[in-house]
């Protein structure tokens, strides 16, 4: 795929003299009169390397640098000019530029300013795979914090991680990052060097949850040839994570209680207590003070796990770390499939912001995996994400004729958000909800299809 380079200047003669010259040695070339011009450019088409003049009509080229590199601060930027001074050189290198080249230039120059660019964003992308591999390996993938309410999670997950044993209740709807929190705990905490290991306790059935925690000795039970060691044993000077704590059993929650006043458990058909060193970090999708209401959870075990509280919340609530949760996605897929798709359109950057991700970042992540596998361009655009899984039958007689050539999905599309609003008599709340999307999403769509409520 070619480097794109943008060429601003006021000068067509420079600009169709430098669009020759950088075309010919195979980059793909943009060019831009003005720094307004130059400013819808990188935000609609995503360039790499921008040449720019320092005197523009308009806002000048100093300015231009400044608000480029906001929207994107990894460009690397050129500043040209006939005119500079070491005064302009020195702000222009302040505000982000890469580099000066002064006016008239030769093309070996420029040739080699095109070298010099190539090399720095190889540098900057190794820097970022580096610190992405580095934020996995210290139990921060799939976290941002953009958003003051993460920010606010991580700040207190570190906090509490200076305890080496506190037991720690991490809350929050399914697929927030629960068990991500858990390791960022685990590993800022002193116990950094020891084993994390996570039980689902929904996934086991309760006759067996007790051998998997405390582990068996020879002769428990039928076919128990041999002693097994339990995850407390497993986790010791580690961390051990017990997910969807409010599926254990009554008596399983018994047994984790003695655990967490004791520091001390039996094995299965065991005789002697083994001393359990293994830190407690318990999640739940649940309310768990409501299921001590309906008494399927104990009140004592609860306020035991819930020395330290963390609620994360659902991603909808967090707007802001949604488009940077996106391109870390981008970033670790376009790795996992050799793929490159550099940047999302406005359009769909304004898609995602309006969704209620009910399957919170898991369900983001997947949509974000699924475009790298179906989409065949280097942008995310809107009809790469706005599936409609509710294509079925709305009131049951939806009937479409894929033989005919206009069955389009956007036809499908329009036809569905028709049949929604004629059944909720053009109610644009109850319409969305029959089709599983937001009111704003549905006004999107019905100003996308040129479709009018009745």
């Amino acid at each position: 795929m070619k480097v794109k380079v943008l060429i601003v200047d006021d000068d067509s003669r420079i600009r169709s003299s430098l669009e020759r010259l950088i075309s010919r040695e195979g980059y793909q070339t943009l060019v831009a009169g003005s720094g307004e011009a130059a400013l819808d450019i990188v935000q609609k088409e995503d360039p790499e390397i921008v040449f720019l003049d320092f005197r523009l009509p308009g806002i000048d080229g100093l300015t231009t640098l400044e608000r480029i590199k906001k929207v994107d601060q990894d460009l690397v930027v050129f500043i040209m000019s006939a005119f500079g001074t070491i005064k302009d050189v020195v702000k222009a290198m302040k505000k982000g530029a890469f580099d000066y080249i002064s006016k008239p230039y030769n093309n070996e120059e420029i040739k080699i300013s095109l070298l010099k660019a190539e090399q720095a964003l190889k540098v900057k992308k190794e820097i970022r795979h580096l610190r992405y591999k580095t934020n996995c390996l210290n139990g921060k993938r799939e976290i941002v914090a953009n958003s003051t309410k993460m920010h606010q999670i991580l700040d207190l997950a570190k906090n509490v991680a200076k305890s080496a044993d506190t037991p720690v209740l991490i809350q929050g709807e399914t697929g927030v990052g629960k068990e991500v929190v858990a390791q960022i705990i685990h590993a800022n905490s002193p116990r950094q060097d020891g084993p994390f290991l996570s039980l689902n306790c929904g996934a086991i059935p309760k006759e067996l949850m007790e051998s998997e925690l405390f582990g068996y000795e020879k002769g428990a039970f039928t076919n128990a040839s041999g002693s097994k060691q339990g995850l407390f044993e497993l986790a010791d000077n580690g961390t051990l994570v017990l997910d969807e704590i409010g599926e254990l059993s009554g008596e399983g929650q018994v047994k984790l209680l003695r655990v967490l006043e004791n520091k001390t458990f039996l094995k299965v058909g065991g005789i002697s207590e083994k001393i359990s060193n293994a830190r407690i970090v318990a999640s739940t999708n649940k309310d768990l003070k409501k299921e001590i209401e309906r008494g399927t959870f104990r009140s004592d075990l609860y306020y035991r796990l819930s020395v330290i509280r963390i609620d994360v919340p659902p991603l909808r609530e967090r707007k802001d770390d949604i488009i940077p949760m996106c391109r870390l996605f981008m970033e670790e897929f376009s790795k996992k499939f050799n793929k490159e798709i550099k940047r999302i359109s406005p359009k769909a950057k304004e898609f995602l912001l309006c969704q209620e991700w009910k399957g919170n970042v898991r369900e983001l992540k997947n949509l974000i995996e699924r475009v790298f596998l179906l989409s065949t361009q280097d942008v995310i655009n809107i009809d790469d994400i706005s599936f409609n899984n509710q294509e079925s039958d709305i009131d049951g007689s939806v009937i479409i004729d894929l033989s005919d050539e206009a069955a389009s999905l956007d036809g499908i599309n329009k036809l569905i958000i028709e049949k929604a609003l004629k059944r909720s008599l053009g109610n644009q709340t109850k319409a969305a909800k029959m089709i599983g999307v937001t009111r704003s999403t549905l006004r999107y769509k019905m100003k996308k299809y040129n479709v009018v409520s009745s």
